[in-house]
């Protein structure tokens, strides 16, 4: 399953890194709210292939950047519900964007368990 969460890795830190830079543009936010959607994209993107190429570093990031990418989606979804989502970014994301929070931890959820199990399917 290493491999299954390994693509899902490629292509949600593609995924992270320009949906972020969409949300963005024109309007940044404090450079702390942003920079960690960078890092986790990052870590998944730097796992996900490193995995794939069958390197030992490769595991062991793909597992850290789905518990950085979880925990972090985990902060978003609370905050928003606690302070309600940010008019001006919510406007851009058409009105979804709590659900897109959901949807991205049960993604990093999954991409974690498959991530920790011993097959390499």
């Amino acid at each position: 399953m290493i491999r299954v969460s390994a693509y899902m890795a490629v292509i949600y830190g593609i995924g992270l890194a320009g949906f972020e830079t969409l949300v963005n543009w024109g309007q940044w936010q404090w450079w702390p709210w942003w920079l960690v959607d960078y890092v986790a994209a990052a870590l998944l993107f730097a796992g996900g292939f490193l995995a794939l190429s069958g390197k030992p570093l490769g595991r062991s990031l793909l597992n850290t950047g789905w518990g950085f990418a979880l925990g972090m989606m985990w902060m978003s979804l609370a905050s928003n519900i606690a302070e309600g989502a940010d008019p001006d970014r919510a406007a851009r994301v058409a009105g979804f964007y709590i659900a897109l929070i959901c949807f991205s931890m049960v993604y990093c959820l999954v991409g974690l368990a498959f991530s920790l199990t011993k097959k390499h399917s």
